[in-house]
């Protein structure tokens, strides 16, 4: 019978044979997963014998990972803002980088104020704001009734007060509010081709793609969002590599004003945002 330790370096043995980045780490985090382990209690107890039924379910884990089965899907959650979240191939896994559209929303937001996740998937930024900026109404919408199930799963797992509505965008949204957020589908159809493929075969395509250039999702928010945004309200969108300007250019034919690009940590365009006359 194998030890803890033996398991885990033959799982990131298998997984560097099928190219997974970090094999060691994504091994010792599935099997502290299906062990219960911090850690710190993975060390502790790496010598001891693991059992036949938990060998067998961390064996087929690794199996799915060599499958490049996104690691979040397998473990059925992600983590974003500091916050867990429940996640399936219902929506999209919540990036990193976005955390800096929640973090703008949360800079601009008060006690009182109102704001809208559009395309929410998972909820992440709803929930996250939500969480952070308590006194706020916030709503949240997706197309997709499989992404909003979940959605609300993690509101109610945070124990956060957030509306969700089934709605193509902005077609069913009744309200005006002082920013709408939102993270649009904005992979164009050549760049389809060269995603992982964990993003590629596992993350839904209705949260990928934005149309031949990747902006049609862009082109409709810009021109809907007049309507739902309060005077000298914001509009704020995460964008996706060398989109800056056109988006930009789309709030500015829109007549919004104040238009803004933001960096993300790597130097890259990440948010444009553009307020309400």
């Amino acid at each position: 019978m194998s030890t803890i330790w033996e398991t885990c370096q033959e799982g990131a043995k298998r997984l560097m044979e099928h190219e997974i980045e970090d094999a060691e780490w994504e091994s010792r985090t599935l099997l502290c997963d299906q062990l219960g382990l911090s850690l710190g209690d993975f060390l502790l107890r790496k010598t001891e014998a693991i059992s036949e039924a938990d060998a067998a379910v961390f064996d087929q884990n690794i199996i799915r990972r060599c499958q490049h089965v996104p690691l979040q899907h397998i473990l059925g959650k992600a983590y974003f803002y500091g916050l867990e979240f429940m996640v399936d191939e219902n929506v999209l896994i919540p990036r990193p980088e976005t955390e800096l559209l929640a973090e703008h929303a949360l800079k601009h937001l008060q006690a009182g104020m109102s704001v809208l996740d559009l395309c929410t998937g998972s909820g992440c930024i709803a929930v996250t704001i939500a969480d952070q900026c308590p006194g706020i109404y916030t709503d949240a919408s997706d197309i997709s009734p499989d992404a909003l199930k979940i959605a609300r799963e993690n509101a109610m797992r945070h124990h956060v007060p957030v509306t969700f509505i089934q709605s193509d965008l902005l077609e069913q949204i009744q309200n005006r509010y002082d920013i709408i957020v939102t993270n649009p589908p904005y992979i164009s159809l050549l760049e389809m081709d060269t995603l992982m493929p964990e993003v590629r075969e596992h993350d839904p395509h209705l949260a990928l793609y934005g149309g031949t250039d990747g902006l049609d999702f862009y082109r409709r928010i810009i021109a809907q969002a007049p309507d739902h945004l309060k005077a000298n309200g914001l509009l704020m969108m995460e964008i996706g590599a060398g989109q800056a300007e056109s988006v930009s250019r789309l709030l500015n034919e829109n007549d919004y004003t104040d238009i803004q690009i933001i960096k993300d940590l790597n130097g890259l365009d990440r948010i444009v945002t553009g307020r309400r006359v």
